[in-house]
């Protein structure tokens, strides 16, 4: 069977073979259909479930989630209102905010090599893409915050004058 033009099943065994096509070595999971890889200083998880792939980007925070803002809530749903690549989701962890970014690949039918290499290439990049774009969207709402508190400073400091100039 010529797998280059073919439909096989996805197997954790193709898609790290895949992978090595892009200089990237991938770590099984043993026993599991998933394997992992650190892509520009973030893990990246690869796993093969049955009907699908998913290619997932994870990133803890120091913030804690019952007292975070809604900054990284807001980037990630304008993430997902962008056709991106990928779609993110603000999780938690042992009580911390996680940063995930991910992208389904749809194999119930099976996959050629070069369906798969072209899948795999488009959702590291989706995946990456979105997690740069989460930090620029929530620096941004960040700094659209510290506008509204100086604004909102400012103006209980202006309130406080005229009443006690009356």
């Amino acid at each position: 069977m010529n797998t280059d033009t073919e439909l096989a099943p996805a197997t954790i065994d193709r898609v790290v073979e895949a992978m090595r096509g892009f200089d990237v070595e991938l770590t099984k999971v043993a026993g599991k259909e998933i394997a992992t890889a650190n892509l520009n200083d973030t893990l990246c998880t690869f796993a093969v479930l049955g009907s699908a792939m998913v290619v997932r980007s994870e990133v803890a925070t120091d913030t804690d989630y019952d007292s975070a803002d809604a900054g990284l809530f807001l980037a990630a749903n304008q993430i997902n209102s962008t056709s991106i690549g990928a779609r993110a989701v603000i999780a938690e962890h042992e009580g911390k905010l996680i940063v995930r970014t991910e992208r389904d690949i749809v194999v119930a039918a099976g996959i050629s090599d070069e369906q798969l290499k072209v899948a795999l290439k488009a959702a590291v990049d989706g995946v990456v893409r979105a997690q740069d774009a989460m930090v620029a969207a929530a620096d941004e709402m960040r700094k659209l915050n510290e506008h509204r508190d100086q604004a909102d400073h400012t103006t209980a400091e202006h309130n406080t004058s005229d009443e006690q100039g009356a």
